[in-house]
């Protein structure tokens, strides 16, 4: 399928990158400064975007999984008392795992985290383990602050922001009073903007989608991805298409409120499956693990009214973090879920 080029954003299909992009990227060392002691290489680091539910810790994954020959560490910020993007990036294959995985609990990182994420970058860049750092932030946070605490921790250099954007999410998403102000800033401060699921979808409403982020973001790359596939040299050199955003340090525009059900079961999956056919309105995003009465072990993923339940490929500890808008939200959520026991 041949893409239009929008005039206001660019949009690359995801087998046939530009000539002059992949000349531009080359590789991750050249978007590599020296750091501010003049001593060595900075690490470069990413800052890895998108609001609930888009596809962030899938496009990690991929990334961990084939890194393309470098050392790639990872710094997961959760939404919730149970970190359980960190629980599926450990997962992997131990081969395929990266040298370190750091996992920040609280799931803002506007202003208490700052502090602990530039330390913990500082430590991993003088570690000397790791060819790049990726931070994947909570799907609330801000990512300009996130980026301003890279440039400030010593030895780390921002490569790049990465937002990841789900495309049949968005349009509801921008639609939303509530949430579109933190959809539209983490779109607009980065580099690289990753469309995902688009295979779900027709290619005119990727093409109207693309439009519409470059209304939000002119000239930002567009990137199509399904199941998280993205070339490395775009994901970790994002800053070097050369887009640029404003550097202030947001409000914190969206306030959720999470609950964990645990132990999660033993439930029927037609019955979960039920339950997430009509969730509470107020419901976000749900995640986790359930097992069923015949000793398996299930995944839930779900955004809004979208859902999927799939065997886990693992044994896990039974538990779905909810996330609404308001803590009495998420505990009348919780209290629904847990009396399908």
């Amino acid at each position: 399928m041949n893409y239009p080029r929008p005039t206001d954003a660019t949009h690359v299909p995801p087998d046939n990158f530009d000539t002059a992009w992949q000349a531009a990227v080359g590789s991750i060392a050249a978007a590599r400064r020296q750091s501010d002691d003049g001593v060595g290489e900075a690490v470069g680091v990413t800052v890895l975007t998108g609001f609930l539910g888009s596809g962030k810790t899938t496009v990690l994954r991929r990334l961990l999984a084939a890194p393309a020959g470098l050392r790639i560490a990872a710094v997961v910020n959760d939404i919730g008392p149970v970190n359980i993007d960190a629980a599926a990036i450990d997962g992997l294959p131990v081969a395929s795992r990266t040298p370190d995985r750091v996992e920040l609990t609280n799931g803002c990182a506007c202003c208490a985290l700052v502090d602990d994420l530039a330390e913990t970058l500082e430590r991993l860049a003088n570690s000397q383990t790791s060819d790049a750092i990726v931070v994947e932030a909570s799907g609330v946070a801000d990512p300009a602050t996130l980026a301003l605490a890279v440039e400030s921790a010593a030895g780390c250099t921002l490569d790049g922001v990465v937002a990841v954007t789900d495309a049949q999410q968005l349009p509801s998403q921008l639609g939303d009073t509530r949430i579109a102000p933190a959809v539209r800033r983490q779109i607009d401060v980065s580099h690289v903007v990753v469309l995902s699921k688009v295979d779900e979808m027709d290619g005119d409403d990727v093409v109207s989608l693309t439009g519409r982020i470059g209304e939000i973001a002119p000239g930002r790359m567009v990137v199509p991805s399904v199941h998280g596939h993205i070339d490395p040299r775009v994901l970790l050199g994002a800053a070097l298409h050369g887009a640029t955003f404003r550097a202030d340090a947001g409000e914190h525009l969206f306030n959720v409120a999470s609950a964990a059900v645990t132990p999660a079961g033993p439930w029927e999956v037609t019955e979960v499956a039920r339950w997430f056919e009509s969730p509470p309105l107020s419901l976000l995003r749900a995640k986790g693990w359930f097992n069923s009465p015949g000793g398996g072990c299930h995944e839930v993923q779900a955004v809004g009214r979208s859902w999927r339940i799939e065997p886990a490929s693992r044994l896990l500890d039974p538990v779905i973090v909810l996330i609404g808008d308001s803590p009495e939200a998420v505990e009348r959520a919780a209290a629904s879920l847990r009396s399908l026991g």
